[in-house]
């Protein structure tokens, strides 16, 4: 089966915005479950999209890695979900502090990644 590239390209992004309606609109303890779901398939889609994708001299597991790289693919969206949760489940000023240092560094791990994994201009 195949979808139309507009819709295949942001699959993930929808099952992320499912989870922000159903975190802002509902609360129980089955819509957690289902928002747990939406969100692992959305991160697992993007890891192997750029798994597949990726252009830069990877060389598979070297022993100059610090983390396996299961860990270290999906290390980002953890943090992201940590700071959702401080985000949504505490009324403390550094905790939400902490969130949002999480958020941020999680983004910028992101960005990183699709910056150095990005096919290098050719002169030719």
């Amino acid at each position: 089966m195949f979808y139309p590239k507009f819709i295949y390209e942001n699959l993930p992004f929808l099952y992320f915005l499912i989870c922000a309606y159903l975190l802002l609109y509902h609360d129980t303890g089955i819509v957690y479950a289902s928002v747990a779901l939406f969100y692992c398939a959305g991160c697992i889609t993007l890891v192997i999209r750029s798994a597949n994708r990726r252009v830069d001299r990877f060389k598979g597991n070297s022993n100059k890695q610090a983390l396996p790289l299961i860990v270290y693919e999906y290390l980002p969206y953890a943090y992201f979900a940590i700071a959702i949760i401080l985000i949504l489940n505490t009324t403390v000023a550094a905790l939400q502090l902490l969130a949002l240092c999480l958020m941020i560094f999680a983004l910028r791990n992101l960005l990183f990644r699709v910056n150095n994994r990005r096919r290098a201009k050719s002169l030719f």
